[in-house]
């Protein structure tokens, strides 16, 4: 019989992260799903160091243009202040 490890337990609850289910964790890991909700640590903190990316984007007013010249696309004003702040938000 496999005895669970520490290690194990940390495989577990970042499996548990990732994918929000014990029969996902449970998969990812070979672990059983009852296995694996006897391990969970509550508030558990992912210790994967994950990088961030930087992308440039254009100006929105190019974005814009660039639909308003479509021949498939049709940029409604109502359209467009939602697309300008869904760039304002990508931008942060």
């Amino acid at each position: 019989m496999k005895r669970v490890t520490q290690e194990d337990i940390v495989l577990m609850n970042e499996a548990y992260l990732a994918c929000g289910t014990l029969t996902g964790a449970a998969k990812a890991t070979g672990w059983s799903a009852s296995t694996v909700k006897k391990y969970l640590i509550p508030n558990f903190k992912s210790e994967q160091k994950i990088e961030a990316t930087t992308i440039e984007l254009p100006p929105i007013s190019t974005v814009i243009e660039q639909l308003k010249g479509s021949q498939l696309t049709c940029v409604r004003p109502d359209e467009e202040k939602e697309l300008r702040a869904l760039w304002k938000e990508m931008l942060v």
